[in-house]
């Protein structure tokens, strides 16, 4: 299960993104260049959530995709930092994308069972 390990909380992510799931990557990886991000152009969202994490005001947004799968972003104080995505609508995720720098390179992919921090960045 994916964790937001903020500055003192964790907390799940399947809480957040129920019903994505999972593909089983093997490990974290990464791509200096950044992994393409879903193209949400034109879809609305059918599910976004606020709460107040560590001090920051968090939003996932859902959308279904046209190819049958969903796709939730994810940012805080107004910044897109994950997105989590999933070909199907069953539980886990397949992987999710964290762009760890800010500068919208989504870098890392971590599998549905890989925890990591918030980015510092976001709470700038």
């Amino acid at each position: 299960m994916i964790r937001f390990q903020g500055r003192a909380k964790i907390l799940p992510i399947a809480i957040l993104l129920c019903s994505m799931t999972s593909t089983g990557l093997l490990a974290e990886e990464t791509n200096l260049e950044g992994w393409p991000i879903p193209d949400l152009r034109g879809l609305v969202p059918y599910s976004i959530s606020i709460q107040r994490v560590d001090g920051i005001e968090k939003i996932v947004e859902r959308f279904r995709m046209p190819d049958g799968g969903h796709v939730a972003r994810i940012s805080g104080n107004g910044k897109v930092f994950a997105y989590a995505v999933d070909r199907d609508l069953n539980p886990p995720i397949d992987y999710l994308l964290l762009d760890v720098e800010g500068f919208g390179r989504f870098s890392k992919k971590l599998r549905s069972d890989e925890t990591y921090s918030i980015p510092d960045w976001v709470f700038r």
